[in-house]
């Protein structure tokens, strides 16, 4: 097993000097605490693999075609590390390729939600054994991407084999883009660390940083500006191998890869003090429909589900102590074919008219639709209403995001 390193390259003055900041505010220092007033970058998720495990993410794509089972799980808790296992034998929904990742952020129940407009800087440690070899098709390591089943990635970092050279680096997907690239060999068994920042906005607003640090040695460190960073929900990180398995060079083995010090800094350019409140479906009224038991990943959950035709709803009553914007993550699943649309209004007027609820890989897979509306002060009426004979889909809670008073 690698020696582990204990890296983190937020909060400090060294890592301040090498960090990017949005261009507008390149001068400010680096701030960490949700208590400073200045702009700066504020610490959001520390996530420590053998306190939080698998829960500091959204989902685990452990297997989600469960085409090996005899190998589960394929991602867990080593130490302080998260491992990913690969093997020859593993198989995503789509046959023609693998998959075992994780995918969003969680602080306890609270979803952190990357929005339109927002600047987000990870840092994180990266073991890649030799075994984990570049491929002539795609093989990513990371990816930027919405929610949503067969939705394209924003950005991936990805392991790319060119005229037999090995290499690591890092595309904005839509307009294949490349950001940077170095060569992987060097950087195989031993702990590297990557830092990686992205503006989100569309071109010519969007921007990313990316930078590999091998010890004290900086391998790249580069920024891409005036690209498309944002598809129209937000956006959430996802670590893991995800491989085709269409490799020409005969490059895919049994294999593993090693993450941790894990941490996420979002851009505040002053008090960034917010209110987040999750209302679960108990707290709901479901009308033309039915409250059940499932699951969430493999933790128990209740649900709305409704019939095969139109009119069925949810409905909560949300509290704001002041009126202004607020972002609504509507969790639901939907494991057939067929996209449910639903029509969302908050106190009787239309925000999201016909928003399509796409298929999710199973019922216990759940995603989100976000929003950012406007609240009154006071009680607000949030409802999503079956738009279609299809009905409905499966809906869990509602989470509310909104800056404090």
């Amino acid at each position: 097993m690698p020696n582990r390193r204990t890296v983190v390259l937020l909060g400090t003055a060294a890592a301040a000097t090498a960090a990017f900041t949005p261009r507008a505010a390149a001068a400010a220092p680096d701030q960490t605490g949700p208590e400073l007033p200045e702009a700066g970058w504020r610490l959001r998720w520390t996530p420590q693999a053998a306190v939080d495990g698998l829960a500091a993410f959204e989902h685990v794509e452990d297997d989600r075609a469960n085409s090996n089972p005899a190998k589960a799980p394929h991602i867990a808790v080593q130490a302080d590390d998260y491992r990913f296992n690969m093997y020859l034998a593993d198989r995503d929904i789509s046959t023609d390729r693998q998959r075992q990742e994780v995918r969003g952020m969680r602080v306890g129940q609270r979803t952190l939600s990357m929005l339109y407009r927002e600047a987000w800087r990870f840092t994180y440690s990266l073991f890649i054994p030799d075994t984990l070899k570049a491929t002539t098709t795609f093989c990513h390591i990371m990816q930027m991407k919405m929610p949503g089943t067969g939705s394209d990635p924003i950005v991936v970092q990805s392991l790319r084999r060119t005229g037999g050279k090995q290499t690591l680096e890092l595309r904005v997907f839509a307009t294949n883009r490349l950001v940077g690239s170095v060569d992987l060999v060097p950087l195989q068994n031993h702990w590297i660390d990557i830092e990686f920042a992205i503006g989100i906005g569309a071109a010519p607003d969007g921007w990313v940083h990316w930078a590999v640090r091998d010890g004290g040695t900086t391998v790249i460190d580069t920024v891409t500006t005036g690209v498309t960073t944002w598809l129209g929900d937000r956006v959430r990180p996802k670590w893991g191998i995800y491989r085709s398995l269409r490799d020409t060079s005969g490059s895919l083995e049994d294999t593993w890869m090693l993450v941790t010090n894990l941490r996420a800094a979002k851009w505040v350019e002053g008090a960034d003090g917010r209110l987040w409140t999750r209302y679960p479906i108990e707290q709901a009224t479901v009308q033309g429909g039915t409250v059940d038991s499932g699951l969430d990943g493999p933790h128990p959950t209740t649900f709305a589900s409704f019939p095969q035709e139109a009119g069925g709803f949810v409905e909560w009553r949300v509290f704001a102590r002041q009126a202004g914007p607020a972002v609504l993550n509507l969790w639901y699943a939907n494991a057939t074919p067929v996209v449910r649309p639903m029509d969302v209004t908050v106190d009787g007027v239309p925000v999201a008219p016909g928003l399509a609820f796409g298929n999710t890989p199973a019922w216990s897979d759940w995603e989100t639709r976000t929003l950012l509306v406007d609240l009154h002060s006071g009680m607000n009426t949030v409802r999503a209403t079956a738009a279609t004979a299809a009905g409905g889909p499966h809906v869990q809670c509602l989470e509310v995001d909104r800056p404090a008073s």
